[in-house]
């Protein structure tokens, strides 16, 4: 087979796979959860090969889940920060889980590299491989490192990502005056807005059909019933919109966007969406406006800087589109759609064989072939 012809065949894969993937429900932090919703159990193996599981592990009071790869910069200074919280407290109703992210499918190399950091850090809290990014997926993580702080219960109280030097020390003071069962006043309100119970109910069913080829379709019901259920919760209106794009609608997702941006100015998901669909209508520069505030208010939501690439891309600017894809990449290196756009702009710049080995990769992360 030609060179042309596989170029063509995989290009024809990756589109037909990005159009059936390309929805995701997301929240600012994590994709389709928020505080106030109950986090995935889990059971994943430590770095030494033994079983655990959240009930394993849980802390009487928090669980800190600390999302972490060896190739972050920001990993090293997270993990001894979360080892001197732990010496500190575990003895007194708080837990710490490391869980790591470096690959698809870790390898013996990898296993080394973390078992080194490990022993480097003196680390003695609990690390676990997520073989498969399982966890890093059903948590909907969108950086590394990340972290989600769970009650006994495994309901979600708090959420930070990408350690930001003034979020991560307002994080140690949320779980420091919880386990102390004090009221810090430098802790900032993070819990946000929490919907009610039968709003919940109504949008973890419509995530629970779209993962069934036979049910999506009622998916946009419960999402629908979960915004009546409670109109203020903001996740079903951002998934209803994903799914209408995904359909062809971008008027009725754009409406549902704009909604969420009235309700919350700052949400980067809808700013960055609704910049999404202002540069396909031809308007780049009120799009990449549109990206650059999203990236002010959560400058670690990937999609924000491989759309900007895109726009820029679209522009002709390739040294501002690239640093924008490399970006995105630093953030989270799993989200397949970075290459995906990154192919798009290869594509519109004639250039085939960019083109072509930016959707390989982004093919071999959707079918989890390291």
């Amino acid at each position: 087979m030609s060179l042309l012809i596989k170029r063509i065949a995989l290009l024809t894969i990756v589109v037909s796979v990005y159009g059936v993937l390309f929805f995701a429900p997301a929240a600012a932090t994590l994709q389709g959860l928020q505080v106030g919703m109950e986090g995935p159990d889990f059971s994943l193996k430590t770095v030494d090969g033994d079983p655990r599981t959240f009930a394993d592990l849980k802390g009487e009071k928090l669980t800190i889940l600390v999302f972490w790869s060896t190739w972050s910069s920001k990993s090293e200074k997270v993990l001894a920060r979360m080892q001197k919280l732990h010496e500190q407290y575990k003895g007194r109703g708080l837990s710490i889980v490391g869980i790591n992210a470096d690959e698809q499918h870790i390898s013996d190399k990898s296993l080394t590299e973390i078992k080194a950091e490990r022993d480097k850090l003196k680390i003695t809290f609990p690390l676990l491989l997520d073989q498969g990014l399982t966890v890093f997926h059903e948590y909907g993580v969108i950086a590394l490192p990340s972290f989600v702080v769970l009650d006994k219960d495994r309901l979600v109280k708090y959420e930070l990502s990408g350690y930001p030097l003034v979020g991560a020390e307002e994080l140690v003071d949320f779980v420091v005056s919880t386990i102390e069962g004090k009221k810090a006043p430098v802790v900032r309100e993070k819990t946000g807005y929490l919907p009610n119970k039968e709003a919940t109910r109504f949008f973890n069913m419509g995530k629970t059909t779209l993962k069934s080829k036979r049910m999506a379709d009622t998916a946009e019901m419960w999402f629908k019933k979960a915004i009546e259920a409670d109109p203020k919760f903001i996740l079903p209106y951002l998934s209803l919109g994903k799914m209408y794009l995904e359909r062809g609608d971008a008027a009725s997702a754009q409406g549902l966007f704009k909604e969420v941006i009235v309700r919350e100015p700052g949400n980067p998901i809808a700013l960055c969406e609704s910049g999404m669909i202002l540069v396909n209508e031809g308007k780049n520069e009120a799009g990449i406006a549109q990206f650059e505030s999203a990236k002010r208010k959560e400058d670690s939501y990937a999609p924000c800087y491989y759309y900007a690439g895109y726009a820029y891309g679209k522009a002709g600017k390739m040294e501002e589109a690239l640093k924008m894809f490399d970006e995105a990449e630093k953030i989270n290196p799993f989200d397949y759609l970075i290459y995906v756009y990154k192919g798009k702009v290869f594509e519109e710049q004639k250039n085939q064989r960019l083109a072509f080995e930016a959707y390989k990769k982004g093919l071999e992360l959707i079918l989890h072939i390291n």
